[in-house]
């Protein structure tokens, strides 16, 4: 990398982020590619172009400058968008999590890789992007919310730092041992989402419908940690040959960013 990125910018480049997606070889596509390796000797090496896929949870696509809304401020986001190819006609593959997740890392429907639920896992031996990636020589990391089953599966990525939010994700990911570490817990988002809690949750929970800001200040909130750690792995690339996935918990809900963040927009206006 030629310029240096720094955390602040990665972090607000994230409150609204496009999907990125990427579809699964056939064996005769990974062969050419073999072959083509092969034949251009160190040039093919030095040709390995590095990968960056930003994915976002429950997010509308309208919800972003460079899709022609006024009044969200995106502006890292509309320059990736302005400078690449987006496509305007695309469609979340199914209405469930994990299987949309399992289908955007396998390039598969849902009735072909058979991961229907949140709670489900993906078959294995199906080929996914990262551990093709990962065969053809790319160092492949997952850093955020991947949403798997068992939490750690492997999938292709050499190493992965996770951030999950619901199941049992939550109890042994990297984010919430950093959270005990600090002796510090996410209620607001524990409120929401697993059910002991959030048959007790507070009488302003349900009237703002879990629209409140983050009981957690900015640096500790899951996507500053999950930023922050992308753009730590994002200095640590050898210049090609490179796979991050980042994954963001947020803008699911609850709709909890940092007091500060909460600030910068007026509800009525929007």
């Amino acid at each position: 990398m030629k310029k240096r990125i720094t955390r602040r910018s990665f972090v607000a480049a994230t409150g609204a982020l496009a999907l990125g997606g990427a579809a699964a070889q056939t064996e005769e596509e990974k062969n050419a590619v073999g072959s083509t390796q092969t034949s251009s000797g160190n040039e093919a090496g030095a040709a390995k172009p590095n990968v960056l896929v930003i994915h976002t949870d429950q997010h509308r696509i309208e919800c972003l400058g460079a899709s022609g809304n006024t009044d969200i401020r995106t502006p890292h986001i509309d320059a990736l968008a302005n400078d690449g190819v987006r496509y305007d006609n695309s469609f979340c593959p199914f209405p469930v999590c994990t299987p949309s997740r399992y289908s955007l890392l396998s390039g598969r429907y849902v009735h072909e890789h058979r991961g229907w639920t949140n709670h489900s896992t993906l078959r294995p031996g199906t080929p996914t992007f990262p551990s093709i990636l990962k065969d053809a020589g790319y160092k492949t990391k997952a850093v955020g919310k991947m949403h798997f089953t068992p939490t750690y599966l492997d999938l292709g990525f050499d190493e992965m730092e996770l951030s999950e939010q619901n199941g049992p994700g939550r109890w042994d990911d990297d984010y919430h041992r950093y959270l005990r570490d600090l002796g510090l817990v996410d209620y607001n988002d524990l409120e929401d989402q697993e059910n002991p809690w959030r048959k007790s949750a507070r009488r302003i929970y349900w009237e703002t419908f879990g629209a409140l800001a983050s009981n957690l200040p900015d640096k500790h909130h899951s996507t500053t940690w999950t930023g922050d750690r992308a753009v730590e792995t994002l200095e640590q690339w050898s210049p090609s040959g490179n796979l991050l996935m980042a994954g963001f918990i947020k803008p699911h809900h609850p709709f909890d960013p940092p007091p500060e963040w909460a600030e910068r927009y007026n509800p009525d206006d929007l």
